[in-house]
């Protein structure tokens, strides 16, 4: 099993370039927003409550799929409070034989803030420049890059099935 782990900042095109990569390599694709919109119904965003619950989702899906030899892609926006989240992940994978691979998405900071303006992204939670930058400054290190990142890719001028394609063929996929 594999986990294809896409992260970067909102707007850097982590489930458009997800959707094509598991077009590519078959992969299930398994966006943040499964997670994050479920536990959001039931409790208040951020609470110690919502934060819990969206681990366990996380762990739960991704140990299912390790012991049932279900590859993934996930999309997720790091910050430098991520980190015990994401290496409870990878120790869950890892635990039934999976493998992680981390790939950051990021893109010229212009170009990320025309994209969160544009009409596709309106009904998710940051679809305007001021909630950008308000999230931003609220995230440390949101820009930062998870250990063990082999892959990093600038989404500025290349589209999305080309940086799906970048992504298939550096960890041989599909």
């Amino acid at each position: 099993m594999k986990l294809v782990f896409l992260y970067g900042p909102p707007g850097t095109g982590k489930l458009t370039v997800a959707r094509e990569l598991a077009r590519l390599t078959g992969f299930r694709l398994f966006h943040n927003h499964l997670t994050v919109d479920l536990a959001a119904s039931l409790f208040a965003h951020g609470s110690p409550e919502y934060m819990n619950y969206v681990r366990h989702l996380r762990c739960e899906a991704f140990e299912r799929a390790a012991a049932a030899g279900v590859s993934l892609i996930f999309t997720f926006w790091y910050s430098s409070v991520s980190g015990p989240s994401v290496e409870r992940y990878r120790s869950v994978v890892e635990s039934h034989g999976g493998e992680v691979l981390y790939v950051r998405l990021h893109c010229r900071p212009e170009v990320l803030e025309a994209r969160v303006a544009s009409p596709s992204r309106q009904g998710w939670k940051i679809a305007s420049v001021p909630q950008l930058r308000d999230a931003l400054a609220q995230s440390p290190g949101s820009f930062g890059t998870i250990p063990g990142t082999t892959l990093h890719i600038d989404t500025s001028d290349l589209e999305p099935d080309a940086a799906a394609r970048q992504i298939a063929a550096h960890f041989g996929l599909g």
